[in-house]
């Protein structure tokens, strides 16, 4: 069934990694794959990654194969000089595309949109926060302020902090060649994220951004970063699948937080 997608729309796809293997599922899954991808599948070392590798390429092949006319495995991708990939196929429908994948050790988050950059990043904050990280990876006012707040109010700040940043650099295609500290999110400012740029980091520090925390489940975290266009009042669609989109499902979606004017 092909799905339709709008400017006003952002497509949340949610698919939770199966704790053991199906080997039927892992054959089907493994055809729709290049060469270099099973290559990649086959070096990692332990049997749960490669169960993750394998559902979040399926996922990607199968759910854009719900918006174009291309066959899953006939999808083809190319990477920018940051090893981002974007849609290399030709046809119209393909081209207005754009995704952001990301992935947790049990959930793996998808975000479409057409004709608009995005960035995902999903973690699973029922692990411990390893807020040690934060004097190196955060801005410092990043770092006093989650200092300043109760210990057990920490975590749950870090994680925010964590995911807005890796959606940020997401929607950029620029990954970790952005350090982390030249950017900064003030979430005490008002109700929404106040998001500052350093000056040698070039980007405009109010107008290309948006950004929302989400909450999918009680484990995990969910940051997303979208590109501003013309048309401003988004809505998101959220979907629950199984691998190979055997089985698709429409839910509500939460979202915790929004930037200001979103």
């Amino acid at each position: 069934m092909q799905l339709q997608i709008d400017p006003h729309q952002v497509h949340l796809w949610h698919l939770y990694v199966p704790e053991q293997d199906d080997a039927a599922c892992e054959e089907a899954t493994m055809a729709l794959l290049t060469p270099e991808e099973r290559g990649k599948h086959g070096r990692f070392h332990f049997a749960r990654d490669r169960r993750r590798y394998l559902m979040t390429r399926g996922l990607i092949r199968t759910l854009l194969s719900r918006y174009a006319p291309i066959a899953p495995r006939d999808w083809e991708f190319e990477n920018n000089a940051y090893g981002r990939p974007a849609i290399a196929n030709a046809l119209p429908q393909a081209q207005r595309l754009r995704f952001n994948i990301s992935h947790s050790a049990s959930l793996v988050v998808a975000a479409l949109t057409v004709e608009r950059e995005v960035g995902v990043d999903v973690e699973h904050t029922g692990r411990n926060a390893p807020l040690e990280i934060a004097e190196h990876f955060f801005s410092a006012k990043e770092a006093e302020a989650l200092r300043q707040l109760p210990a057990g109010l920490q975590p749950a700040r870090f994680w925010d902090l964590w995911t807005l940043k890796e959606s940020y650099i997401k929607a950029r295609g620029m990954g970790l060649s952005i350090p982390l500290d030249r950017f900064s999110f003030g979430l005490d400012e008002g109700d929404g994220t106040a998001i500052a740029f350093r000056h040698d980091l070039a980007d405009d520090s109010t107008g290309r951004w948006r950004f929302w925390r989400m909450q999918p489940d009680e484990a995990h975290a969910v940051a997303l970063c979208l590109e501003r266009t013309a048309v401003e009042d988004v809505r998101f669609v959220c979907f629950r699948a199984t691998p190979l989109l055997a089985s698709v499902e429409e839910f509500e979606g939460t979202v915790t937080r929004q930037s200001p004017g979103s």
